[in-house]
């Protein structure tokens, strides 16, 4: 596995995820059809690329005073059980379901964009 090419390739994927347009899925999708790696590892990989987008996200908006503190205190205390829930779930399902279901959203987020206006 080339670490650089992966930083690339993750550095990039933040930078469009940060401009809105799903830098996540590019980076699942290079995980998948270059690297070769299993749907549920490059799913944990790009969960902790996510990390360091969401850190500086925070601290940018909590500079620009626009953090609710309460509502993230909701997010968190209902988001640890979801993460443990999808974990299990992933788990189950295993990694042809979970690749196929990632094709659909995808095929289905590409659908919905080239209907909007």
């Amino acid at each position: 596995m080339n670490w650089f090419i992966i930083g690339l390739a993750s550095f990039l994927s933040g930078l469009l995820g940060s401009l809105g347009m799903g830098g996540g899925s590019v980076l699942l999708l290079y995980l998948r059809m270059v690297e070769k790696i299993d749907q549920l590892p490059a799913q944990g990989i790009n969960l902790v690329f996510f990390i360091p987008i969401g850190l500086l996200s925070i601290l940018l908006h909590w500079k620009n005073k626009l953090v609710e503190w309460k509502c993230v205190l909701l997010c968190v205390l209902s988001g640890i059980p979801a993460v443990f829930l999808g974990v299990w779930l992933s788990n189950l399902a295993g990694n042809s379901l979970l690749s196929k279901l990632f094709a659909g959203l995808l095929f289905l987020v590409g659908v919905r964009e080239l209907m909007q206006k």
